[in-house]
């Protein structure tokens, strides 16, 4: 939960960051929840941007890092670059207590885990961050069908998808809908769609044996 909650607050700054915002503070909370703070431009669209990116983009992330976790190569750069951005996240935005003492954390056992694990291992640990990010960005979002404020941080804050419909003036269900809706699809893609490991290379045995060690969330069609 603590991993899919920084991806979200994450996309919340990088997006105020692509409209020419920047991130005053990004904080992470022991209940799992959490803040992202961002100074954006005057306007309905840069409020929009900036308000629908945590969850769209929670659902775009762990789509495409459940497309990559059967290559050795994306998983362990992956791991590793994932490890990366919360270190820096911490070192540049991070500003409460619990996420200052949790994240380093994470972030350098994600680092150490990438460089140091056999592909198997990686792999696992790679498909099992992606599927984390996915199911926790379904299940979030059924939250939105019933809150429109909660208290985060100690601060009562409404809901993002509250937070559209006073922008948009379409009710929150529509925005959560189609954001479940955009959860369940890429969740499907990355679990039906994975790029594999081209097998070019390596003895007989080799390859016998990498075929045997599946990973979870084996269905897919394989592309080379």
């Amino acid at each position: 939960m603590i991993f899919s909650t920084w991806i979200h607050e994450s996309m919340h700054g990088l997006a105020a960051l692509s409209i020419g915002g920047k991130i005053s503070w990004l904080n992470i909370y022991p209940d799992g929840s959490g803040l992202a703070n961002t100074q954006i431009p005057l306007g309905k669209f840069q409020r929009g941007w900036v308000a629908s990116a945590g969850y769209q983009g929670t659902a775009v992330i762990g789509g495409i890092m459940l497309m990559f976790r059967r290559t050795n190569f994306g998983a362990r750069i992956g791991t590793c670059g994932m490890g990366l951005a919360i270190l820096l996240s911490c070192i540049f935005f991070v500003r409460n207590t619990f996420g200052l003492f949790v994240m380093p954390f994470l972030g350098l056992l994600l680092v150490i885990a990438g460089w140091r694990l056999p592909p198997f291992w990686v792999g696992e640990l790679f498909a099992l961050l992606a599927a984390t990010a996915c199911l926790n960005a379904i299940t979030s979002i059924r939250v939105l069908f019933f809150v429109t404020e909660a208290s985060i941080g100690g601060v009562i804050r409404s809901s993002d998808a509250t937070t559209m419909q006073s922008i948009t003036k379409i009710h929150s269900w529509v925005w959560a809908s189609a954001w479940m809706a955009l959860a369940f699809w890429m969740t499907l893609m990355g679990v039906f769609i994975t790029f594999e490991a081209k097998e070019n290379g390596g003895s007989r045995e080799e390859l016998e044996e990498l075929r045997g060690e599946d990973h979870p969330l084996a269905l897919s069609t394989e592309m080379t």
